[in-house]
């Protein structure tokens, strides 16, 4: 059976209070309210002063497991920094 990757529309709130949203890749469906549209890129750019985690991913996916009606009513994964 094939695995699924999906890119999931994520909300960064870094420690100095900015948002940055992002598409990151998780080993696993994301159903439609949480997908990155087609046309948005992958990943992230650099800027303004706040750095990601180096385990964005694995808190992407740790927070869908553990907050996945939450961040399905919020139309995207907050992962706060």
């Amino acid at each position: 059976m094939p695995s699924t990757h999906d890119r999931a529309h994520v909300v960064f709130r870094c420690q100095a209070g900015h948002d940055h949203e992002l598409c990151v890749t998780v080993p696993r469906g994301v159903p439609l309210e949480l997908r990155c549209p087609p046309e948005q890129a992958q990943g992230f750019g650099s800027g303004g002063g706040c750095l990601v985690p180096v385990d964005l991913q694995e808190r992407v996916e740790r927070e869908l497991r553990e907050s996945f009606q939450e961040s399905k009513r919020r139309g995207f994964v907050l992962i706060e920094g």
